[in-house]
């Protein structure tokens, strides 16, 4: 009986995990598309690698050059590999791989926590994460999640080299490193600094130089893998391996240059990251300090690292500070899952709480108070909705409304996809391009009624499609083009409305040959 009482303890951690799956699940069964913008260009991106194999250029975007693929490979690949084998939409494929990525996350997190804390901090971790409002991310089809389930893994592994003195765990580390470098840029610089700032802090406290050793280790699996990358590319992609020698690492998806900042407010952090994963995160770090715990300090480390990243705009860095939240809320997750079993164990020390019955009680409404804040996440009607964000106010760019499917719908049985489209919504046009695989032209603003047909011609231009909702009031009664920058693309507005200056918008010689609610397409 007590062998079969401890198989069921060593298992709670899959409680939170099945939880975040079903969780995941409303949303993914209510919503006909994948919970992200994002998506259309990894589709696009995944049915350009099982087109062409792998290529450093997407030659749909910012045609007729080509545009750079932004990302490392392994989730696109990920994607267009289950497409092909189960002969399914890469939507859909998107679509239901987000309760899986929820479930990995929690579990993965999970199970770190309980390595280092026990089973009671394992399972709570899972809680703790699911009641966060940074769930709304976590179950999202991108790159960064896919990075997020080995993240964790590989900084517990580390953790344990450095402090058992094993090159073996550093190396796993090493090879969950590489996978993070083949998921996600931001997810890459993340992790060095958490590996860099527990080896400084593991040489402080031992006052052992010999600490490199394991770092070295850890990078050695990249250097290894880097060198025989480069032999094979050497022999069988030499072309391809001028151009990353030419363009460096952002020919590979690696540039993670920033022309911005996008800071967040102290209030924002403590509400993002939810009100019980901030409250126990502080117990936990209140008990390590009492117990004077090493493992304490190393959380404390991860937690204050990531946050000074968050805030590197401080020193002059341009950062998004929200991105750097979700990287934040591991270790605070895992240190509120050891403060909530602390408070847990400690119940038993004040004899009107000891009783196994009330401490039970206690953590199961606490557990179960967090499903419901991660049931208010799933279920709000913003969940899966995104917006750009111009200088004319937000406008949403996901999920697609009904005539943007229709658009799409419409390229994809009618468009020549050997011309590209011009659009003054780039956003509906990425979904065009990923949808139908239609080449996406950039610059609207290059382009207008008087441009001559050889121009067209020469950029391959053969569409212009015109977002009737992108209108703005003009303040002295003229019409003119207004181009305002956003997260991703740039909107182009017309002040008044479009339908009455098409004289003055496209050329004579197009022609109007689909029009529904919102759109206007003209072949050239």
């Amino acid at each position: 009986m007590k062998l079969e009482r401890k198989n069921f303890k060593g298992k709670l951690i899959l409680i939170p995990a099945v939880a975040a799956f079903l969780l995941a699940l409303i949303p993914t069964l209510t919503h006909n598309w994948p919970l992200s913008w994002d998506i259309f260009y990894h589709v696009q991106y995944a049915k350009i690698y099982s087109q062409y194999g792998f290529t450093l250029v997407d030659p749909l975007l910012n045609a007729p050059t080509g545009q750079v693929i932004g990302y490392p490979p392994l989730f696109h690949l990920l994607l267009a590999a289950l497409g092909t084998v189960l002969k399914v939409d890469y939507f859909q494929i998107a679509r239901f791989m987000q309760p899986f990525i929820a479930m990995s996350i929690v579990l993965s997190v999970s199970y770190v926590a309980k390595k280092l804390y026990g089973e009671i901090a394992g399972m709570s971790t899972g809680f703790l994460l699911i009641s966060s409002y940074m769930l709304t991310r976590l179950l999202l089809p991108i790159p960064e999640n896919l990075a997020l389930i080995f993240l964790p893994l590989s900084v517990y592994f580390y953790y344990i080299s450095i402090t058992k003195r094993t090159l073996k765990y550093a190396v796993i580390s090493g090879i969950l490193f590489i996978l993070v470098c083949l998921s996600h840029q931001a997810a890459i610089l993340c992790l060095l600094l958490v590996i860099i700032s527990f080896t400084l802090l593991e040489i402080i406290l031992s006052r052992r130089i010999t600490v490199l050793k394991n770092f070295g280790a850890f990078l050695s699996v990249g250097i290894i893998l880097g060198i025989m990358g480069l032999i094979m590319l050497l022999i069988l992609k030499p072309g391809l391996l001028n151009t990353i020698m030419q363009k460096g690492i952002e020919a590979i998806g690696f540039g993670t240059k920033l022309y911005y900042n996008k800071t967040f407010s102290n209030l924002g952090y403590l509400s993002h990251l939810g009100a019980f994963v901030s409250l126990f995160a502080l117990v936990g770090a209140i008990a390590s300090m009492k117990l004077r715990s090493k493992k304490g300090l190393f959380m404390l480390t991860w937690i204050l690292v990531l946050f000074l990243l968050s805030k590197a705009y401080w020193f002059g860095i341009n950062v998004i500070s929200y991105r750097v939240l979700v990287y934040i809320l591991i270790p605070m997750t895992i240190l509120g899952g050891f403060g909530l079993s602390h408070v847990y164990y400690h119940l038993k020390d004040y004899k009107r709480f000891s009783s196994p019955r009330f401490r039970s009680a206690f953590l199961i409404a606490l557990l179960g108070l967090s499903m419901f804040f991660g049931v208010l996440t799933v279920t709000n009607s913003e969940m899966g909705v995104f917006y750009a964000k111009p200088a004319s106010g937000n406008f949403q760019i996901a999920p697609p409304t009904a005539s943007e499917v229709e658009l799409a719908s419409w390229f994809k049985a009618n468009g020549n996809r050997s011309e590209s489209i011009l659009t003054t919504n780039q956003y509906s046009g990425m979904l065009v391009s990923s949808y139908a695989e239609m080449p996406m032209h950039y610059n609207f603003e290059n382009f207008n009624s008087t441009t001559s047909k050889s121009v067209f011609q020469k950029e391959s231009i053969g569409y212009i499609v015109l977002d009737k909702r992108l209108t703005i009031p003009s303040e002295n009664g003229t019409f003119y083009l207004q181009k305002e920058n956003s997260e991703f693309y740039p909107l182009y507005y017309y002040t008044v409305n479009i339908s009455s200056h098409l004289s003055e918008i496209v050329p004579s010689f197009a022609e109007l040959v689909y029009e529904n609610q919102d759109f206007l397409v003209f072949k050239v």
